[in-house]
């Protein structure tokens, strides 16, 4: 019998509000500073910091190390594999959002034999900021309403499931009855542009297995607005044909597990919507069972850029790599 469920709610609203970087940054540490004084040189403050000018100079957003002026204050960019990988791009901090609900409602096993234990709805999600000097409200602001609005959606989802059946889940694995993970990764940051590929995963109530699809975004950091994959290209070419063909032929050197299934590399744009640039070429992964065959929601294929060379748009963003 449907039963409404509304400290649940409520806990779900507080999971999705603690994904406000406010909620989740130890904000009295704050970042590392240092007040130049007299004698002091870009690399001295470097050496003392055991870090290097151009890491000084990229986290500061200078481009003159010997324009230094007594009291001006310097951040110390923080040591960390995620910025050394990417010198020339912006300052990038991951922001993790971990949520354990209990729905205090009995979870029962595959079976349909009660467990005696309430379900958990667990959420893991990681995603960018682009922090210091080189910060991009607009991209920060989307981002955060992507993984709050995702969020959302799923808590959503798995409640609706738990107060319509009356029972938390069906499950095989001990506490993991439903949950969430979405992992960005960072594939392309420069000056210009910030490419990210995230990873999601869920396991929704009633389903067997877990579902997984790769989502992407791209920006243009002069404007702060989403990159489409139409503004790569010029309009006056048939670009739409040439990625698809390029696309077809790279997935026929790909291993499948079962039917081979290629729809979702046709000549229609929105197929490459989900798109990814690199300094290797242009990476194109696909919505869930559109190509391949099972266990490949998450498959990418890389086009070299010079492989679509007369199709790129003149002064384009891939100008630049290609």
């Amino acid at each position: 019998m449907p039963v409404d469920l509304p400290d649940l709610r409520t806990a779900n609203a507080e999971c999705v509000e603690d994904a406000q970087p406010g909620s989740t940054q130890v904000i009295e540490e704050g970042p590392e500073t240092v007040t130049v004084e007299s004698g002091d040189t870009l690399g001295k403050i470097a050496k003392r910091y055991e870090r290097t000018v151009e890491q000084f100079l990229r986290a500061n957003g200078l481009s003159d190390p010997d324009m230094l002026k007594i009291g001006q204050v310097l951040l110390v960019p923080r040591e960390s594999s995620k910025e050394l990988a990417m010198p020339s791009g912006p300052i990038i901090r991951f922001e993790d959002l971990v949520c354990v609900i209990d729905t205090r409602v009995m979870a029962f096993g595959p079976d349909g034999a009660a467990l005696d234990r309430t379900g958990l709805i667990q959420v893991f999600v990681r995603w960018p900021r682009i922090e210091g000097p080189r910060e991009s409200p607009k991209v920060n602001g989307r981002l955060l309403g992507i993984t709050q609005g995702a969020v959302q959606k799923f808590l959503d989802d798995t409640t609706t499931a738990v107060e319509r059946n009356g029972y938390a889940c069906r499950e095989s694995t001990e506490g993991r009855c439903m949950w969430l993970q979405h992992q960005y990764e960072v594939l392309l940051s420069t000056d210009e542009v910030l490419s990210l590929r995230n990873t999601v995963r869920r396991l929704l109530p009633g389903v067997a297995g877990e579902l997984s699809e790769v989502l992407t975004e791209t920006f243009d950091l002069s404007t702060g607005q989403p990159v489409h994959v139409a503004d790569l290209f010029d309009p006056a070419t048939d670009w739409v044909s040439a990625v698809s063909t390029e696309a077809l032929t790279r997935l026929e050197l790909e291993p499948w597990t079962d039917q081979r299934r290629v729809i979702g590399a046709g000549a229609d744009a929105a197929n490459f919507e989900r798109f990814n640039l690199t300094n290797g070429g242009l990476v194109l992964s696909f919505a869930p069972l559109s190509v391949g065959g099972s266990g490949t929601n998450t498959l990418s294929i890389t086009i070299p850029y010079p492989a679509l060379d007369e199709y790129w748009a003149s002064g384009g963003v891939v100008r630049g790599f290609d």
